[in-house]
């Protein structure tokens, strides 16, 4: 585990799965234009899976609806 400082409460990455939390836009936003840019530049390297229970690309989703949901909260 990092040495960072803990992260503020939040809605948790578990939580938002189970309620069906929508993804923030911002999330879905920049995971779109990476997972283009990762197929058009680097032949789909990072393989990013959107929309399955477990997929890379959701999981990332749901990590950075964390970090919009604290940013906003002026807690970052």
């Amino acid at each position: 585990m990092s040495k960072a400082k803990k992260i503020p409460k939040h809605i948790s990455v578990n939580d938002r799965w189970e309620k069906g939390i929508d993804h923030d836009p911002r999330s879905t936003e920049i995971l779109n234009f990476m997972d283009k840019l990762d197929w058009e530049e680097c032949d789909g390297s990072a393989d990013l899976q959107f929309g399955g229970d477990g997929d890379n690309g959701e999981h990332l989703l749901f990590l950075m609806d964390v970090y919009f949901e604290l940013k906003d909260k002026g807690k970052l």
